[in-house]
């Protein structure tokens, strides 16, 4: 990729450029780097194989990721121009009418065949009513315009039509919604991550009203009330990064609380007067809080609750935000963990995150340590450092142990139950468990991925077999991974030839333990490349649909696999050589 020297100098440039992981992606990189800051994704080399779709014969869709847990589906285009300096994006509305029609009208056995597993999974979505939003994007290294909003509005207005049809009217809740990500507005985002607080000049507060100060070593605080009028002024001026602390939380509800802003934005229009004693009022943090009698400042401003409140009152009428009035916290705090904590704790928006739960659990904690003594970054919470590619986190690997261990439904369907179940928290975190059988799954984890990103290769060039192509098919279904550690698990014993009690046992050697382990990779290659061709076979004589139906269906899976359990136990001896590589790199 070429590179000229900006007018502008935007800090994520060469965050981004530094991510030398990321450029084998090609036009599709910059949209990656993008994404992580937007959605929040931790393991983006694991999203780039399951989601980038961007080839010789893509459709028009570079990047389609469907969150079935969440119910939100996100359509990407990307753009880079060589020149940085480019006044703004080319218009990429037809490709975006393009890639719409391919993935939710267009006959199913004419769609490619790399887009073709999207396009069911999508269609099965709706069908099954487990879509509530659809987000078109539009990722590129310009500046933002009026005009690619307006194009991008009109793609959006194509595709409420075709889900009208699709759904014969009967089911049309999902919510439409497109944004341009360009240059600023990634810049904004990287600003986001980096820093708590994207607004960071001094702001006037008004000082209509008396004031509380609350203070600690820690922490100071002041609670005061101001106009429907000021807040309204912030979120016109600044928008979203009004909410910089937790970005992604405030687009997210917009989702689906819509009714929920109208009804605070009528309040504030009708009864101005009553806004105060209606409304919970807004919490926000800032730099530093300067409030005298003479005047009343705050360096910076982002908030963390009552964002809904925010952006009601940016379209309520100025007349009656006048009138109105809200209570306002604002907090100024010096310890980064803190910070932390307090943007959980009082983020209605966007709820405590699952894995935040057990932040204090000394068994994450020790196995945090664990790693550490191998030299590997373990994080097990959410946290403001920056998540490197060879980073392990507890979120990503925990639904592949929970698959691996028998409950590929809850893995794929339900992961957040894994951190607030206990019972299931238990099952996947035994007290038992070792950094080595962690490492282990992981591994596998990462051996899919590649084996998957080499048939997406074979296929692209031509050079793939029938097999293969049936084999590439199938890992396009977002489930087949979750299936596959299901089937690993349960094989286990034909896999190393011995007895296993408990599976938790099974551990890759300590001296294995080096991130990005080739050697141990390329051992679990080998038993998939073994096993993929048997899970074809089996795929193939229970009917047309197995390759979405059977990874989806628990009573299919298990049934499946106790065929292939017998199957590999039969044939043990053929398979010995490439089961062998991974007998010398585990124990039991």
């Amino acid at each position: 990729m070429t590179t000229n020297n900006n007018k502008k100098d935007y800090a994520f440039r060469k965050a981004f450029e530094s991510e030398t992981n990321l450029q084998k992606y090609g036009c599709s990189a910059l949209s990656l780097f993008a994404l992580s800051l937007y959605l929040r994704i931790e393991d983006i080399e694991e999203f780039a194989v399951n989601f980038i779709t961007e080839g010789g014969n893509d459709k028009k869709v570079d990047i389609c990721y469907l969150d079935e847990e969440s119910k939100n589906l996100f359509i990407v285009q990307n753009y880079v121009a060589e020149n940085w300096n480019k006044k703004s994006a080319p218009d990429k509305a037809s490709d975006l009418n393009t890639a719409i029609a391919w993935l939710f009208s267009a006959s199913i056995v004419n769609v490619p065949v790399g887009l073709q597993a999207k396009a069911i999974e999508i269609r099965k979505a709706i069908e099954e009513e487990n879509i509530n939003h659809i987000e078109l994007l539009y990722i590129h290294n310009c500046p933002e315009s009026k005009n690619i909003s307006s194009e991008l509005k009109t793609a959006a207005d194509l595709l409420k039509d075709i889900l009208l049809t699709l759904t014969q009217g009967t089911k049309n809740n999902i919510e439409i919604s497109n944004r341009e990500i360009g240059i600023n507005e990634i810049e904004s985002l990287y600003k986001s991550r980096d820093s708590q607080i994207v607004i960071d000049d001094w702001l006037e507060v008004p000082k209509d009203s008396n004031y509380l100060i609350e203070n600690t070593e820690k922490w100071n605080a002041v609670l005061t009330t101001v106009p429907a009028s000021w807040i309204r002024d912030l979120y016109q001026k600044h928008g979203d990064d009004l909410f910089s602390a937790n970005y992604r939380g405030y687009l997210g509800s917009n989702k689906k609380e819509e009714n929920i802003n109208n009804q605070i934005a009528k309040t504030a229009n009708t009864e101005p007067e009553n806004f105060w004693v209606f409304n919970n009022g807004i919490t926000a943090l800032t730099h530093d809080i300067k409030f005298t009698s003479r005047s009343r400042k705050i360096m910076g401003i982002s908030i963390i609750n009552g964002a809904q409140t925010s952006g009601a009152l940016g379209s309520t009428i100025l007349a009656s935000a006048t009138k109105a009035k809200v209570l306002l916290r604002i907090i100024s705090c010096f310890s980064s963990d803190l910070i932390d904590n307090i943007i959980q704790y009082n983020n209605t928006q966007n709820e405590i995150k699952p894995e935040d739960r057990r932040s204090k659990d000394q068994r994450q904690i020790q196995i945090q340590d664990d790693f550490a003594k191998y030299s590997i970054d373990y994080y097990y919470r959410r946290s403001t450092r920056k998540v490197t590619r060879t980073t392990i986190t507890g979120k990503s690997l925990a639904p592949s142990l929970c698959a691996f261990h028998g409950d590929p439904d809850t893995a794929f369907r339900n992961p957040r139950k894994i951190y607030k179940d206990d019972e299931t928290y238990e099952k996947v975190f035994p007290n038992n468990i070792k950094v080595e059988h962690m490492f282990l799954v992981r591994s596998l984890s990462l051996a899919i991925d590649q084996i998957k990103q080499d048939l997406e290769n074979r296929m692209a060039s031509g050079t793939a077999t029938v097999q293969e192509s049936k084999q590439y098919q199938l890992l396009r279904f977002t489930a087949s991974k979750h299936f596959l550690f299901y089937v690993v698990g349960f094989i286990a014993e034909e896999i190393m030839k011995t007895k296993i009690t408990n599976l938790y046992d099974w551990r890759c050697k300590p001296e294995l333990l080096i991130i990005d382990n080739v050697s141990l990779i390329d051992s679990w290659k080998k038993v998939l490349q073994a096993l993929l061709p048997q899970i074809i076979r089996k795929f193939e004589q229970v009917g047309p649909d197995s390759f979405y139906e059977i990874p989806r269906s628990t009573r299919l899976t298990r049934e499946v696999t106790l065929d292939l359990k017998s199957i590999i136990a039969s044939l043990e001896s053929s398979f010995r050589s490439q089961f062998i590589d991974l007998r010398k790199r585990s124990v039991i």
